[in-house]
């Protein structure tokens, strides 16, 4: 009976049970869950039984007890789920074809017969965009997992995958089953595994399942033994070999190269070699390159193109023997201009002085036969190489490099050589030769396109050359300097010269180079202002070696003013004038007014600051007394105006621009103070006569002040000598008073005697505060303390009534003494005091 509809029970004669969905014999129990057996038409119904909670067992008569309505409604439901299974099946059909494992339709069937109609299967269809295959949509947006993931390995397969597709790939790894497999086996194809950069983890994984896949799929085990070579690098078991090499023979031939490039079979690659897939040409070149195939380097030498040398190059062992080399220089020597960049990175992966002798000599060949020929940029990077250590003088291949590099110079367009002057290898050119090199160095300094940078490279040559080798001879690097120098045209290499060795900062080697310049100086006396002026940042070097072979300062000046730049005039005057006795000031004057007389017309400025620089000194040396120096003064200021007029009238040249103004004004400074200088000296002696004038006054008033001081000493000793009298007065006073006293009965209270004033007028001097801050701070406090004291025969009583201890008693009397010899009134009004009567 046929199917009303689709329902994924049949697969050929065998029957899916409805309990585990395994395909069995139709009319039997399931072997596996024993559940009863289902005709195919009601398989639908009975999922949907079980899904409801019908216990499996139950189940065949549960479906006999079914009404057909309710079966067919069922069947229905089951069958419009599993049509929305077939789009996903469809999906992975689609994906098939360009996969390596079978089964993938069979497997995502069986899956989702496991699922339904417990779980709803995806909807949606797949529909490609504008520029997008079917592949590409099912992986951004397949209706499930699986097909996403069978669409990235199909791509990786045609080696059209994304970063995306790549890393959904690498995730199938981590899973177990077919799709694990098929990304073992995709990862590890040639195309994509030369691109492939796995984890040790990720090697490890790929190990595994080619592994499973070799013993899963027999059919497929070439293609698994290929991964597990390729994730482990180790030789293939021989159970793998077996299947490698039944792989050779397969008629996919795909798979023949895929074991051809494992084996390293050389029959097989060199049948590649006839693919009409360039990619699989190109691989099987390099690894027969590798391998070092005779017959693919005959064929090389032969017919090869520039194609054919490229694939070689980039997987010909190095150092290379004499067979892969003499097959690599024949096909470029057919096709210099194509091959020169590929054969040259080629030959630079290995050191030149690390080739064998034999090899050597190859390359001596074919540099003086054929190098010589090729465009200069390449020659010089050849050079480079074949130069590159100390020996390399010595070396005969060296030197045919070198000549063929020399050669090619001499043919180079002058846009070129620019890039040929900074390459790395023209200094050792210049480094490794003699005469040529001189010739090429003075027509290429006159080149306005390269003129720079080869003044730069020869005024930093000393340094280069002391790290490349020290064995190079020294003083090459001057010869070199000096033939860019040399006539004619030179004038055209004056600028470039100054802005080099303006722009060179380095020291090593500097004085090679300004040893030859000073030579020069000295030996072309026409060249000496072209030398200053090209080498200016020098100057201060040159100076010195002119200051330590000329002990004449005068014969340096006369040397140096004709020829330096105009801005050094003032640096000139100032040096040899500076700090010179008065005497030889007299003699270098009049050769500094004869150079000012030259230069102002010229230059005005400077000039005018270099005669600043000689009458300052003049100025300074006149006023400290050099009278002889009056004659040259006059003729000074005699010559000045007409100076000044010249100065004022000459234009100023842009050369000037650092001078911001003339210092006539300054000059005029001087000229005033010499001017004035001899009026200075007829006031001299009237400013001499009132100084002593103010001296004898200052004398008279110290004077003054001296006896005014004797003065007041004598006073106060005078003042001394009346209070020791009356103090004696007092004392015998007081004497008489005690013994009076003694006579009249019990002597007066202490308290009455501070109540007690003497019978004299008062004064404002009594109670004027002399000592403030004392106890006994006015005279009438002073004079009742020793009036009671004379009265009293107990005078610490007399202390301790008035507050007083005998401490305070001295320091007060001591400083009312004082006081006395300071104020000699108040020793009189003292002793008037104590002589009067108390009352």
């Amino acid at each position: 009976m046929a199917l009303p509809w689709e329902n994924g029970a049949l697969r050929g004669t065998r029957v899916r049970c409805p309990g585990c969905t395994r395909f069995n014999t139709p009319g039997v129990r399931c072997p596996s869950c024993a559940c009863g057996p289902v005709p195919p038409e009601h398989y639908g119904a009975a999922r949907m039984l079980l899904h409801a909670g019908v216990d499996r067992f139950a189940l065949v008569g549960r479906l006999e007890a079914l009404a057909p309505a309710l079966s067919w409604q069922l069947e229905s439901q089951y069958a419009a789920r599993w049509a929305d299974v077939l789009r996903v099946i469809a999906d992975v059909r689609r994906c098939e074809p360009c996969l390596l494992l079978p089964g993938f339709v069979e497997e995502a069937e069986d899956r989702w017969a496991e699922l339904l109609p417990w779980t709803q299967p995806p909807v949606p269809e797949s529909s490609p965009e504008d520029g997008e295959d079917m592949l590409t949509v099912m992986f951004r947006h397949g209706p499930g997992s699986e097909v996403r993931q069978l669409a990235a390995l199909a791509k990786v397969h045609l080696r059209q995958d994304t970063r995306d597709m790549f890393s959904t790939v690498l995730s199938c790894l981590y899973e177990e089953g077919r799709a694990a497999m098929e990304a073992a086996l995709a990862l590890t194809r040639w195309r994509v595994w030369s691109r492939t950069r796995l984890q040790r983890q990720q090697r490890e994984l790929v190990e595994r399942h080619a592994r499973a896949a070799f013993a899963a799929f027999p059919e497929q085990a070439a293609w698994a033994a290929v991964a597990w070579v390729r994730a482990t690098g180790k030789p293939p078991e021989v159970d793998l070999l077996f299947a490698l090499r039944e792989g050779l023979r397969s008629r996919d031939e795909d798979l023949r190269f895929e074991c051809a490039l494992v084996l390293r079979d050389e029959p097989g690659l060199l049948a590649a070699l006839d693919s009409e897939d360039g990619d699989v040409v190109t691989e099987a070149r390099g690894t027969l390159a590798a391998l070092g195939s005779s017959a693919l380097l005959a064929s090389l030498g032969e017919t090869g193109d520039a194609d054919f040398v490229r694939d070689v190059l980039r997987r010909l062992p190095s150092p290379p023997t004499l067979e892969a080399l003499d097959a690599v220089l024949a096909v470029a020597a057919r096709e210099p201009d194509t091959l020169a960049d590929a054969v040259q990175s080629w030959a630079r992966d290995t050191p030149f002085e690390r080739l064998s002798p034999e090899v050597h000599a190859r390359w001596e060949t074919w540099a003086r036969d054929i190098l010589g020929t090729w465009p200069a940029r390449n020659v010089m990077r050849w050079l480079e190489w074949a130069t590159d250590e100390r020996e390399a003088r010595a070396t005969p291949a060296a030197r045919a490099f070198h000549d063929a590099a020399v050669r090619a110079l001499r043919l180079a367009p002058s846009a070129e050589r620019v890039e040929l002057v900074r390459a790395s290898g023209f200094t050792t050119l210049l480094a490794l030769g003699d005469v040529e090199e001189l010739t090429l160095v003075h027509s290429w300094a006159r080149d306005a396109a390269c003129a720079e940078p080869l003044l730069d490279l020869l005024v930093s040559l000393p340094g280069r050359l002391d790290r490349l080798t020290p064995e190079l001879g020294r003083g090459r690097s001057a010869r070199l300097l000096m033939a860019a120098w040399e006539k004619p045209s030179r004038a055209a290499v004056l600028a470039p010269f100054a802005k080099a060795v303006r722009s060179w900062s380095g020291i090593s080697g500097r004085e090679e180079l300004i040893d030859a310049v000073w030579l020069r100086f000295q030996r072309y006396p026409d060249e000496r202002a072209e030398l200053l002026a090209a080498f200016t940042p020098w100057r201060q070097e040159l100076w010195e070696r002119q200051l330590a072979a000329e002990p004449d300062p005068l014969v340096t000046f006369e040397t140096w003013w004709r020829v330096d730049s105009q801005l050094q005039l003032p640096k000139l005057v100032a040096w040899l004038l500076d700090d010179v006795p008065a005497r030889t000031l007299a003699e270098r004057l009049p050769f500094v007014w004869r150079a000012a007389e030259a230069r102002v017309a010229a230059w005005p400025r400077s000039t005018s600051h270099a005669v600043f620089h000689a009458s300052s000194p003049l100025n300074h040396a006149l006023r400290q007394g050099n009278d002889f120096l009056i004659p040259d003064v006059e003729r000074f200021l005699a010559w000045l105006p007409d100076f000044e007029r010249r100065i004022r009238e000459a234009p100023v040249q842009e050369a000037e621009s650092s001078y911001h103004r003339d210092l006539l004004e300054d000059i005029h400074v001087d000229v005033k103070m010499m001017g004035e200088y001899l009026q200075r000296q007829r006031d001299d002696e009237e400013s001499r006569r009132q100084d002593e004038l103010r001296r004898r006054v200052e004398e008279s008033r110290r004077r003054d002040q001296q006896r005014q001081i004797e003065l007041a000493h004598r006073e106060a000793e005078a003042a001394q000598r009346e209070a020791d009298r009356v103090r004696e007065e007092q004392e015998a006073h007081r004497v008489r008073l005690m013994n009076a006293v003694a006579q009249m009965g019990p002597p007066v209270s202490l308290e009455r005697w501070f109540q007690a004033r003497p019978q004299v007028d008062a004064q404002e001097l009594d109670t004027e505060v002399i000592l403030p801050g004392a106890t006994l701070g006015t005279l009438l406090e002073y004079a009742r303390v020793l009036k009671a004291m004379s009265v009293s025969s107990n005078a610490l009583a007399v202390f301790e009534a008035r507050g007083l201890s005998i401490a305070d008693w001295s320091t007060e009397a001591q400083a009312w003494i004082q006081a006395m010899m300071r104020r000699p009134e108040l020793s009189v009004r003292f002793a008037q005091m104590l002589t009067a009567p108390w009352t």
